[in-house]
């Protein structure tokens, strides 16, 4: 892993974040994704919810659409009950060239050329959270993503960035993650029989060795697929609106989630290979069926 810290980095990581990545197995950096990438997903979400909420005014389920409401609090307050009724992520409905920009936003590329040691590739997992108040389908539990991704997938590098598109707070449900727990290696997990059905780990977890993740627009938590982490119940009146997506290296298993076409890859950065066009990891992201 390089470890430059010359002006050929957009965003240089210190010898301190690269001995907190291996120590504690992750990274909360500031001001690493541009506001106008921030405020394009802000737009994917808002139409996403705009045509979520017309849905339940066809339905006779809502009289008032609430289009003079921002984008924190509008699905919330409209949808109220119903809102549950699309789901605990919203994957397929923010497929958009705005997700393809963040993925490819300049300085987190090149965190991932850091962190990652050779080809940079992006996973084909992403999820979209529209976390309302007082819900608990959306209260992730600890876990670590590898459960997700199958047995084998602990060998591979898998890094999940996770991106509040407002701002995220112990009270509206930020992450949490445990520092020195990637060094443990796949757990064993269960599925919960709370609402959200999610998997968590089945070995107690020690609450005051956590580190409550309060972040701001722009800013990135970085961290392995080993890596336990949870998030917090939202017991505020605003939605809680983010997006994580991954990149792996390149040669590693991706795990059992993959591309509809098995030979597809999306570059991201590579020394040897140009970046896969937006057109072409759109016509395969639609592939996925989501």
């Amino acid at each position: 892993v390089s470890m430059s810290h010359t002006a050929e980095h957009a965003y240089p990581l210190t010898d301190a974040q690269h001995a907190q990545w291996r120590d504690d197995g992750y990274l909360l950096l500031r001001d690493v994704i541009d506001s106008s990438v921030i405020d394009g997903m802000c737009d994917v979400f808002a139409g996403v919810a705009d045509r979520m909420l017309r849905q339940l005014k066809d339905e006779g389920v809502i009289d008032d659409l609430g289009e003079d409401l921002p984008l924190k609090t509008r699905f919330a307050k409209v949808a109220g009950t119903h809102a549950g009724k699309f789901g605990r992520s919203w994957r397929g409905a923010i497929r958009s060239p705005e997700l393809y920009d963040l993925h490819l936003a300049p300085k987190l590329v090149d965190v991932m050329t850091q962190l990652i040691d050779g080809e940079v590739l992006g996973h084909p997992v992403w999820n979209a959270r529209p976390k309302l108040p007082s819900q608990q389908l959306t209260v992730v539990p600890w876990h670590q993503d590898s459960s997700y991704f199958g047995e084998g997938s602990d060998r591979s590098q898998i890094l999940t960035v996770w991106i509040p598109l407002v701002e995220a707070t112990k009270d509206n449900g930020c992450l949490q993650v445990m520092p020195g727990s990637h060094k443990l290696g796949l757990l064993s997990h269960h599925q919960e029989d709370r609402e959200g059905r999610f998997l968590e780990v089945s070995q107690a977890v020690e609450p005051d060795r956590a580190v409550t993740c309060e972040m701001q627009p722009g800013d990135v938590l970085i961290f392995d697929n080993l890596m336990l982490h949870q998030s917090l119940a939202n017991v505020t009146d605003v939605v809680r609106w983010s997006v994580d997506i991954r990149y792996y290296r390149g040669g590693d298993w991706i795990g059992g989630i993959g591309w509809p076409d098995e030979d597809f890859e999306w570059v991201v950065h590579s020394d040897r290979r140009p970046v896969t066009s937006a057109e072409a990891w759109l016509a395969q992201a639609q592939k996925m069926g989501w």
